[in-house]
């Protein structure tokens, strides 16, 4: 880790033909918070591009190998890696912008296994590309558990302070109604007590959503908070797993409630919590890995890359849930070893 820095991110490019180099480029020509630094993981030829044309006073540095001793300050250190982008068609799907942007998570994997950053904070990839280019994952997630060699994670969306997991993620509503079983909600409240830390939270308190409508109405509108979640929370906190619920949706993840005063809500499919939640305004963590690892919420945006007008708030909003989480995952380590 850079001496000068209490905490040192992994910030990848993204798609090259797509918005994540632009909104690099932006974020880090704005002044960083003191203590914390970021090394680019992409091209270097296209990161220099995108800088001069936010900042043409900002200074460009490529390093060729991973050495904290020779980063500078104030300067965008880039780790140079990947194939050539040289051919990459800018808002073009293509093999070859996926194999950059998936060569760029490769590395960045690799640091934080290492320990030698802190924390990954991944710009968008275009999925398409990328399977063009042999890498057959749902989605960025998976390709990181798969690096980490778990098996096991969950998705964890941060918006503001209302954090949510997610039982299921990327699956088809009716096949996710029927994965909401008492096993599947036991073993998720499990898996997030065993790995709070990663949320930077000790006795973790858990809000669990219901599925039906107001709750389902004592089964007269499903049966699912009868025969599965309720007697899994109610396993679980025999267990010691403080998790309360279920709650109607609107009685927990709608406003003004917005997960009441739980330190995580859980919810039981995507769009059951992602409809509350500003994207451009969301992070999603993949908890469970033996690193921090973030990425925006929006997508590489094919249709305006390039033109200059991508706007790097999601990003720096990730940015800063980052930097929180190692923080607070660095504090529960030294609290460990104490």
């Amino acid at each position: 880790m850079d001496s000068q820095n209490d905490i040192l991110l992994g910030v990848t490019m993204g798609d090259p033909a797509g918005i994540g180099p632009e909104i690099v480029a932006k974020l880090l020509c704005s002044r960083l918070e003191p203590g914390v630094g970021a090394i680019v993981i992409g091209d270097a030829g296209l990161m220099r591009r995108w800088v001069n044309a936010v900042d043409q006073n900002k200074k460009v540095l490529e390093h060729r190998s991973f050495d904290v001793g020779r980063f500078e300050p104030e300067t965008v250190n880039v780790l140079h890696v990947g194939p050539s982008v040289d051919g990459v068609g800018v808002g073009e799907i293509g093999a070859a912008a996926g194999a950059a942007s998936m060569s760029y998570n490769e590395m960045a994997a690799a640091l934080a296994t290492d320990g030698l950053i802190d924390g990954v904070l991944t710009s968008p990839v275009t999925k398409v590309s990328a399977k063009l280019a042999g890498y057959n994952f749902v989605g960025q997630a998976e390709f990181f558990a798969d690096r980490a060699h778990i098996a096991e994670f969950a998705t964890v969306l941060m918006y503001g302070r209302f954090w949510a997991a997610l039982l299921t993620t990327h699956l088809p509503l009716a096949e996710a109604c029927r994965a909401v079983t008492k096993e599947a909600v036991l073993g998720k409240l499990r898996f997030i007590k065993a790995h709070e830390g990663g949320l930077g939270r000790r006795n973790i308190r858990i809000g669990v959503a219901a599925l039906n409508p107001h709750g389902g109405e004592s089964g007269t509108m499903g049966r699912e908070e009868i025969d599965a979640i309720r007697p899994a929370i109610e396993l679980a906190r025999r267990e010691g797993i403080d998790a309360e619920g279920p709650f109607p949706v609107n009685a927990i993840i709608a406003p003004p409630y917005d997960g009441r005063d739980f330190d995580l809500t859980l919810a039981l499919y995507h769009d059951q919590v992602v409809a509350r939640m500003n994207m451009n305004e969301t992070t999603t963590l993949t908890l469970g890995l033996p690193f921090v690892r973030t990425s925006v919420g929006h997508g590489s945006a094919l249709d305006i890359a390039g033109k200059g007008i991508a706007d790097p708030g999601a990003l720096a909003i990730s940015f800063t849930h980052t930097v929180e989480l190692a923080r607070m995952r660095r504090a529960n380590m030294r609290a460990s070893d104490a």
